[in-house]
């Protein structure tokens, strides 16, 4: 007999299938306007994606340089869709991302075998279908773990958003069943004036930071959103301390500016 199911056939520590089985259609979005683009592309992605059928590739890539703010717009989008959303890291193997997704989805008991915790995974995601956003999907590139997405999605009905850098797309080539069955890709945009402007109304608290200087922030930054709220967050603490009510760019003047850039050396003084 086999020892990770039960006499019923279900899977150890998958709810037992008391209620009829549910459709990811019936999942409630929050209809309330994302604050920032990559979060309103995220989300967009994902319910393109949601409002695929059954038989049509559900799998969705959302892309984009380092700092773009995709992981916070993954999570936004993931709370938006009542998703379950799994953080894979550089170490994981593929039973660790099989482990990690059984335990975000409540699995108590897991199986011994990867092949198990496969089983109880996407019966669980039968009987009960909500969105899976999965970030950081370049270290399961890297790990060879992508077929393991796959079969999540062919044995389920629901989407599948991944979260990953600017060449993700590329790497997905590689595996042509896996990338015949994205349905789209969205890359992240950087920052945009409003998003600026709304970060800044975010993050400075103790300072009216001026829309030119939070500007030139963006500016100098490109559009890193991670850049920008560095900077942003510098600006205010220094108006904070110089008792500086209103930080403009006039104000800033020759500071340096935190945006990745090599400073120059100084010189030492004398002669070389």
């Amino acid at each position: 007999m086999n020892q990770n199911r039960s006499v019923s056939g279900q899977a150890q520590g998958v709810p037992p299938r008391i209620f009829s089985v549910v459709q990811e259609s019936d999942v409630q979005v929050d209809p309330r306007p994302a604050p920032l683009t990559n979060m309103r592309l995220a989300l967009q992605t994902l319910m393109d994606c949601m409002s695929a059928g059954r038989d049509t590739p559900r799998l969705g890539a959302f892309f984009g340089y380092s700092g773009y703010g995709k992981t916070v717009a993954a999570g936004f989008a993931a709370a938006r869709t009542n998703a379950f959303y799994v953080c894979a890291k550089s170490v994981w193997t593929q039973r660790t991302l099989l482990e990690a997704i059984a335990s975000e989805l409540g699995i108590t008991k897991m199986a011994r075998t990867a092949p198990a915790i496969l089983a109880q995974v996407t019966e669980h995601l039968t009987i009960f279908p909500r969105p899976l956003v999965i970030d950081e999907m370049d270290f399961l590139v890297k790990r060879q773990a992508v077929e393991i997405i796959r079969d999540i999605h062919d044995a389920t009905s629901i989407a599948i958003m991944m979260i990953g850098e600017e060449d993700l797309p590329a790497k997905l080539k590689e595996w042509e069943r896996f990338d015949n069955r994205i349905r789209v890709s969205t890359a992240a945009q950087p920052a945009s004036d409003e998003d600026t402007l709304k970060l800044r109304d975010h993050y400075c608290l103790s300072a009216r930071i001026a829309d030119d200087l939070a500007l030139r922030f963006k500016q100098a930054c490109r559009g890193c959103t991670r850049r920008i709220v560095t900077n942003l967050i510098e600006a205010d603490a220094i108006a904070r301390d110089e008792r500086q009510a209103n930080a403009d760019l006039a104000w800033w003047g020759s500071r340096p500016i935190m945006n990745g850039d090599l400073q120059p050396r100084r010189p030492q003084g004398g002669a070389a």
